[in-house]
C-alpha cells in the first residue's frame, strides 16, 4: 500500500466512525421514544457498534498526521470512550449486576466475530507523557539501585528435585537405549520385508521390466511427487494470503510485522513534526491576529460597556452601576446577556402557599447596580420544587434509565466533523498534509477577543472607579462634605472571613516540611514503590467463551472468560486510570478486588493495568511492609504512599493477601506469621480510600487467593470496601489451547502444526495459567532453545 492510500484509509475510518456514532445517537434518540433501546438485547447491540467505533476513532487518531484532524479526532474518541463505558455499566445494571454480561448470540446476529470486543489500550495514553513516564523511569532506575529494591518477584519454576540415585539412572539408560536399538532392528526388518514382498509381487507376475518401462515407472513417481508439492506449496501460500497461517520468514527479506513497525514508527516521526510546525504557527499566527484585528475587538466591547454604563445610571442620584467581578464572568455578562426568566404562572384564588414573584430589593442599596443583580439572578436562579404540605410528595419518583453525560459531548464532536471536516478538500498524499492557516485563525479569534476582553475590564474598572470619585464629590460639595470614596468589596472579604471561620479544620500534614522527591525516595528505599515491568494486557492468553449465552438460558452464571478479563479490567481501570477526562465524567470505580486460585495472573494484571496507564506502582501488600514503620509509624506510612500517589498520579496501589488485612481474629493473624499483624493498615488505608476525591487518579487493587477468610462482620467490611469485585478462573479448553503455544513460543521455543496441543490442552486441565508457564520453564532451559519441539518438552514434564 503507497503512503497516500494509507493516509486515505484513516481518513475514511475517521469518516465512518463519525457517521457510525450519528447513526447511534439517532437510534437512541428516535422521533418515537417507543423506539428507543430499553431490553438489554437492544443495549448490548448498542455497546458492540460503540465498541466498533471506539477502535475505528483510535486507530485513526493513532496514524493520522494533520495536527488539526487529530485534535478533534481526540474529543470524539474520549467521548466515545466515555459513552461506551456508560451503556457498560447499564448492562451491567440489566444484567443483575454481573460485570461479565455474555454477547455472543448478540455477536452472531450482528454478523461479527468475537474479536471485535477486544478493546486497545490507546497509545497516547503513554507516548504524550513519553518524556515524563523517561524521567521518572531513570529516577526510580536510580534509586533502585542505589537501595537494592527489585521489582515484584516473579513465579519461580517448579521446584528442582534430587539427582537419581546412580543405580536407578543406569537402569533408564539401559531401557532407553534397549528401545532404540528395537526400534531401529524393527525398521530393518521393515525394509526387508517390504523389499521381499515386491520380489514376490514381479516373480508371479512373470513379467520382466524393460529399461522404458521402469523409466516411465519413475517418471510417473517424480511428477506425482513435484505436483503434490507445488499443491501443498499452493495451498500453503493461499492460506498465508488470507491471513490464517503466519508468513515464513525468508532470508534477505524483511518480515512483514517488522515492515509494518518501520511504518508506524515513520508516521510517528511525522506526526511530532507536523505538530510542531502546527504549534509554531499558533503562535505566529496569534500575534498576526491579535495585531490586525486587535483594536477593532477592543473598540466593540469598550463601546459595549459604555452603552452599559450610560443605560444603568440612576436617573436621580447619578451614581453607575458596579462592574461585574472576574468571579461573575466580568462584561461577559454585559455583552452576552441571558435571557429573561419565563413568566411565572399564575397563583389559583384564594390558595395557601401561592408563590409570589420575587420582589425587588428595598433599603439603602436602591438603585446601584440593578440591572447587574437582576442579570445574575436571571443566569443563576434555578426553581428548587419542594412540597406545599409535609404530606405532599415532590414529584413522582422517574424510572432509572442509563447515565448521558457524555452525549452532548458527542453531539459536540459529531457536529464539529460535519461543520468543518465533512466537505473540506483532502489532498493527494495524506502524509504530505499540514495544517490549515485559516482554521488556525478561526480557533485563535475566540482566544484573542478573550484576552482583549480581560484588558478592557481592567481598564473599564478603573475608568468606573474614576467616575464613582467623581459623583461622590460633588454630592459632597454640593452638601459642603468631604467625598470619602467608598470601600467596595470590606463586606465581600468579612463574609469570606466568616464562612472560612465556619470550617473545620483541616488534617494535619505529618510530612509538610518534606519534599515530594524526599518522600518518594523513602518510598523507595523500603520497597514500597517498584519499579514496573512493561507486561501488555495482551500478555494475559485466552480466548472467548462462545457458549456463555447458551448457560445464561438455562439459568447457569458461567464463569468470565480470558478475553473478557481482559476487557474489563481494559474498561473499569485502565481507561478512567489513564484518561482524566473519563475518570472525571465516568461512574467512578477507586478500588477493584481480583480474586481466585494461586498464580492465576492476578499480579501480572495489576502490573499490566499500571503499565498500560503509565502509572506508579505502589506495593502496599503485608507481607511487604512486614516490620516497616512499625507501631504507631504506619499511618505515616499509609499517608506517604497516598500522598504521594495522589501527587503522581495516576497510580495504582496494589496489596497482595488482601483478606488478612481485614481478617481481625487475632488467633489467625498469628497464624499469618508476620512480624507485626497484618491489619494495621486496615483503619488508615479505609480513611484514606474515603478522602479520596473525583479528581484524583488513584486505584487501589487488591488480590486475593483465599476471600472465605473473612467470614461474619470481616467479610462485610471486607467486600463493602471495594467498589468492583472480579473473579479470576481457571482457564478453559479453548483458552488452554492458546495457552500452551503463547508460553512455550515466548520461552523461546517454538510449536510444529503437527504437534499435537489438543492433547496437551486436555491433561493439563485444572492447571492455572501461571502454572503452565511454570511447567514450560525446565522444559524450555532444557531443550537449550535448539532441539526438537515436541521432544524438549517431554524431557521438561518428566523432569
Amino acid at each position: 500500500m503507497q503512503s497516500s492510500e494509507a493516509g486515505s484509509t484513516y481518513d475514511i475510518l475517521w469518516r465512518e466512525a463519525m457517521l457510525g456514532l450519528l447513526d447511534q445517537m439517532e437510534a437512541e434518540n428516535p422521533e418515537d421514544p417507543a423506539l428507543a433501546p430499553k431490553t438489554f438485547g437492544e443495549w448490548a447491540c448498542a455497546y458492540v457498534k460503540y465498541v466498533e467505533v471506539f477502535k475505528k476513532l483510535e486507530r485513526a487518531y493513532d496514524q493520522t498526521v494533520h495536527p488539526q484532524k487529530r485534535l478533534d479526532m481526540r474529543g470524539a474518541l474520549e467521548a466515545c470512550m466515555g459513552r461506551m463505558l456508560e451503556v457498560k455499566h447499564w448492562l451491567v445494571k440489566l444484567n443483575r449486576g454481573l460485570d461479565f454480561p455474555s454477547l455472543d448470540d448478540v455477536l452472531v446476529d450482528m454478523k461479527l466475530t468475537p474479536d471485535v470486543m477486544e478493546l486497545p489500550c490507546p497509545a497516547y495514553f503513554r507516548e504524550e507523557r513519553a518524556k515524563e513516564l523517561e524521567d521518572r523511569n531513570k529516577f526510580l532506575a536510580a534509586l533502585a539501585d542505589k537501595y537494592t529494591v527489585s521489582g515484584l518477584a516473579e513465579p519461580g519454576p517448579l521446584p528442582e528435585l534430587a539427582p537419581l540415585p546412580e543405580e536407578e539412572a543406569i537402569i533408564l539408560i539401559q531401557a532407553n537405549e534397549r528401545g532404540r536399538q528395537a526400534r531401529e532392528r524393527a525398521q530393518t526388518m521393515r525394509t526387508f520385508k517390504r523389499q521381499r514382498q515386491l520380489e514376490d509381487r514381479r516373480a508371479r507376475s512373470g513379467v520382466v521390466l524393460t529399461q522404458e518401462k521402469a523409466a516411465i515407472k519413475i517418471q510417473a513417481g517424480v511428477r506425482g511427487l513435484l505436483t503434490r508439492r507445488h499443491v501443498h506449496t499452493t495451498a500453503q501460500e493461499e492460506l498465508q494470503f488470507i491471513g490464517m497461517k503466519p508468513k515464513v520468514a525468508v532470508a534477505g527479506e524483511l518480515d512483514p510485522q517488522a515492515l509494518q513497525q518501520l511504518t508506524v514508527l515513520r508516521r510517528k516521526d511525522i506526526q511530532k513534526q507536523r505538530l510542531g510546525e502546527y504549534e509554531e504557527a499558533v503562535v505566529t499566527l496569534k500575534s498576526k491576529v491579535r495585531v490586525a484585528e486587535g483594536q477593532a475587538m477592543r473598540e466593540t466591547v469598550q463601546d459595549k460597556i459604555n452603552a452599559w454604563f450610560l443605560e444603568n445610571r440612576d436617573p436621580e442620584t447619578g451614581e453607575y452601576p458596579d462592574f461585574p467581578d472576574d468571579t461573575d464572568a466580568g462584561s461577559k455578562v454585559i455583552l452576552n446577556p441571558p435571557l429573561p426568566p419565563p413568566p411565572p404562572a399564575p397563583a389559583a384564588d384564594g390558595k395557601k402557599g401561592a408563590k409570589k414573584a420575587p420582589e425587588k430589593p428595598k433599603g439603602k442599596g436602591k438603585g446601584k447596580g440593578k440591572h447587574y443583580h437582576s442579570l445574575l439572578i436571571h443566569a443563576r436562579f434555578t426553581e428548587v420544587p419542594h412540597a406545599s404540605h409535609p404530606g405532599e410528595a415532590v414529584e413522582e419518583k422517574k424510572e432509572e434509565t442509563v447515565s448521558s453525560v457524555f452525549v452532548s459531548d458527542l453531539e459536540a464532536a459529531v457536529k464539529l466533523f460535519v461543520e468543518k471536516w465533512q466537505d473540506h478538500p483532502e489532498g493527494a498524499n495524506a502524509l504530505a498534509q499540514k495544517h490549515e492557516a485559516e482554521l488556525v485563525r478561526q480557533e485563535l479569534r475566540p482566544l484573542v477577543f478573550e484576552e482583549v476582553r480581560l484588558q478592557v475590564d481592567e481598564e473599564m474598572r478603573v475608568l468606573l472607579q474614576n467616575l464613582k470619585d467623581m459623583v461622590e464629590a460633588e454630592r459632597a460639595a454640593k452638601s459642603g462634605k468631604k467625598g470619602k470614596a467608598k470601600k467596595g468589596k470590606k463586606g465581600k472579604k468579612a463574609k469570606k472571613g466568616k464562612e472560612a471561620k465556619g470550617k473545620g479544620k483541616k488534617k494535619k500534614d505529618p510530612t509538610a516540611d518534606r519534599i515530594l522527591e524526599s518522600l518518594y525516595a523513602e518510598l523507595v528505599s523500603n520497597g514500597i514503590i517498584r519499579p514496573c515491568p512493561a507486561r501488555p494486557l495482551q500478555d494475559y492468553l485466552g480466548t472467548v467463551n462462545l457458549l456463555g449465552s447458551v448457560l445464561q438460558a438455562q439459568g447457569l452464571i458461567p464463569d468470565p472468560s480470558c478475553a473478557q478479563m481482559r476487557q474489563v479490567l481494559t474498561q473499569y481501570c485502565i481507561y478512567p486510570l489513564a484518561s482524566r477526562y473519563c475518570h472525571l465524567k465516568a461512574p467512578l470505580i477507586r478500588s477493584v478486588l481480583l480474586y481466585g486460585a494461586p498464580n492465576t495472573g492476578k499480579t501480572s494484571l495489576c502490573q499490566a493495568v499500571a503499565h498500560a496507564a503509565g502509572a506508579n506502582f505502589f506495593d502496599l501488600s503485608p507481607r511487604n511492609t512486614d516490620a516497616k514503620y512499625p507501631g504507631k509509624a504506619v499511618a505515616l506510612m499509609i499517608h506517604m504512599v497516598f500522598k504521594v500517589a495522589k501527587v503522581m498520579a495516576p497510580s495504582v496501589i496494589y496489596i497482595d493477601e488482601i483478606e488478612k488485612v481485614f481478617v481481625s481474629d487475632k488467633k489467625r493473624s498469628k497464624e499469618f506469621g508476620g512480624t507485626e499483624a497484618f491489619n494495621r493498615i486496615k483503619k488508615e488505608m479505609v480513611k484514606e480510600m474515603k478522602g479520596l476525591g473525583l479528581e484524583e487518579q488513584v486505584l487501589l487493587i487488591g488480590c486475593s487467593a483465599a476471600p472465605q477468610m473473612c467470614v461474619k462482620k470481616d467479610e462485610k467490611a471486607f467486600m463493602g470496601f471495594f467498589d468492583k469485585h472480579i473473579y479470576l478462573p481457571l482457564p478453559d479448553y479453548a483458552s488452554r489451547l492458546a495457552i500452551w503455544p503463547g508460553v512455550i513460543h515466548r520461552h523461546g521455543g517454538e510449536v510444529d502444526a503437527k504437534f499435537d496441543i489438543s492433547t496437551l490442552a486436555h491433561i493439563s486441565d485444572g492447571y492455572s495459567s501461571g502454572t503452565i508457564d511454570q511447567t514450560d520453564e525446565p522444559a524450555a532451559a532444557g531443550k537449550g532453545k535448539k532441539s526438537g519441539k515436541v521432544e524438549g518438552k517431554a524431557k521438561g514434564k518428566k523432569k
